[in-house]
C-alpha cells in the first residue's frame, strides 16, 4: 500500500534495535512477535492488521505492520507508538500491560480464552439439552394416553410410514429406560458444569456447589412460576415461559408432575397449577423437615421456610420480624436468602 496514498505516514524512522538488554526493548520486542502471533492465530494479513487497528482509531498502514513484524537483518524493528499498543490491546480484547509480556504469555491467554469457551458452550448446550428433555417429557406424556397413540399410528398408516420403523422409534420414546438414561446424560453434564464453575477463573470452585446453586432455589422458582407467573400470563405465551424454566424442572425432576399443566397450555388451554403447587411445598417440606447435618442443610431449610411463608414483596421490618418468628439470626436469615437466590427474581430484598 502506498503510504501517500493512504494518507498514513510510516514513521520509518523511527526504528528499534534488536535485543540490547534495555527492558523497554525487550518489551517491544514482546509486543511484535505478539502481533505476529495473533495475526497468524487469526489468519489475517497484514493488511487486514492496518485495517482492523485503523478501525480502532489508529490509522495505519500494510507497511507499517510489516516493519514490525519483520526484522531488518541487522534486528531492528519499526518502533511501536503508545496509541498502536492501546489500538492492538483493543483490538485483540487483552490488558494493555499484558502485550508486552513474552511470547508463551499469549499461549496462556489462548488457552484461558479456551477455557472460558468452553464453559459457555457446555452452559448453551445444558439448555438446549434441557428443551429437549422438556420436548421428549411432552412427547411422552402424549403417547402414554391411548387415544393418542391410536390417532398417531392412523397418522403413520395414512403416510404410509414403515411400520417397522415406526415402532422402534414409539419404543423408544416411551423407554423408560431411554429416558433414564437422557436424565443421567443431564445429570453428569449439570455436575461436570458445576465443577468447571463460571469460566471466569483459571481455577474451579472452592465453594460447596449448593452455595452457588441450591435445590430449594429451583423449588421456589418454579412454585412461583406455578402459583403466580403463569395463571397472570396470557394463555399463548405460556409455553415460552415454561421453556425458560426447563432447566429448572428437569434439574428437580418435576417434569411427571408438571405435564399435565404443560400439555394443556401447549394445546392453548388453560389448566389448574394447584396440584403441581402441592407437589413442589411437600418436596420442600421434606427439605424443611430433614435433620441437618451441616449449616448448609441448615441454611436449605431455613431457606425453605421462608419461601413458604413469602406473601410478596416485604420491608426490611418485615423480613426482620419473619426472621425472629423463625428462630434465626439475622446473619443466618441472609445466607438463607443466598441459598434460595429466587428472591432476587421474586421481588424480595
Amino acid at each position: 500500500m502506498d503510504d501517500e496514498v493512504s494518507g498514513v505516514r510510516d514513521t520509518d524512522d523511527r526504528a528499534s534495535p534488536g535485543h540490547d538488554g534495555d527492558p523497554r526493548r525487550l518489551s517491544e520486542e514482546n509486543v511484535a512477535l505478539r502481533l505476529g502471533w495473533e495475526m497468524r492465530r487469526r489468519g489475517w494479513s497484514q493488511e487486514r492488521m492496518a485495517q482492523e487497528l485503523t478501525n480502532v482509531g489508529c490509522p495505519t498502514n500494510q507497511s507499517s505492520i510489516s516493519k514490525i513484524v519483520n526484522p531488518k537483518p541487522d534486528g531492528t524493528r519499526r518502533s511501536i507508538s503508545v496509541d498502536e499498543a492501546i489500538a492492538m490491546a483493543q483490538v485483540f480484547e487483552i490488558p494493555l500491560e499484558e502485550l508486552p509480556q513474552p511470547p508463551e504469555a499469549a499461549e496462556g491467554r489462548d488457552l484461558h480464552n479456551l477455557s472460558r469457551a468452553v464453559t459457555q458452550e457446555g452452559r448453551d448446550a445444558k439448555t438446549q439439552y434441557a428443551r429437549f428433555i422438556l420436548t421428549w417429557a411432552l412427547l411422552r406424556y402424549r403417547l402414554s394416553q391411548q387415544d393418542n397413540r391410536v390417532t398417531y399410528e392412523e397418522f403413520l398408516k395414512a403416510r404410509r410410514a414403515d411400520d417397522d420403523s415406526a415402532s422402534k422409534a414409539r419404543e423408544t420414546w416411551l423407554s423408560a429406560e431411554s429416558w433414564r438414561d437422557a436424565m443421567v446424560a443431564f445429570g453428569i453434564l449439570e455436575h461436570t458444569l458445576q465443577v468447571m464453575g463460571n469460566g471466569r477463573d483459571l481455577t474451579p470452585p472452592k465453594q460447596d456447589w449448593r452455595w452457588r446453586h441450591s435445590i430449594v432455589a429451583d423449588l421456589l422458582r418454579l412454585r412461583d412460576l406455578f402459583a403466580r407467573r403463569i395463571p397472570d400470563t396470557f394463555v399463548r405465551t405460556v409455553p415460552e415461559l415454561i421453556e425458560e424454566f426447563a432447566e429448572a424442572l428437569a434439574r428437580v425432576q418435576m417434569l411427571d408432575a408438571a405435564m399435565p399443566v404443560i400439555d394443556s397450555y401447549e394445546r392453548g388451554e388453560m389448566h389448574p397449577t394447584g396440584d403441581v403447587v402441592a407437589e413442589i411445598d411437600k418436596r420442600l417440606q421434606q427439605i424443611i423437615d430433614r435433620e441437618p447435618k451441616d449449616r448448609l442443610d441448615y441454611l436449605e431449610s431455613l431457606a425453605a421456610r421462608i419461601g413458604l411463608r413469602w406473601k410478596g414483596t416485604e420491608s426490611k421490618q418485615e423480613q426482620q420480624n419473619l426472621a425472629a418468628e423463625l428462630g434465626a439470626t439475622s446473619e443466618d436469615y441472609a445466607d438463607a436468602k443466598r441459598i434460595g437466590v429466587i428472591y432476587r427474581d421474586m421481588g424480595v430484598r
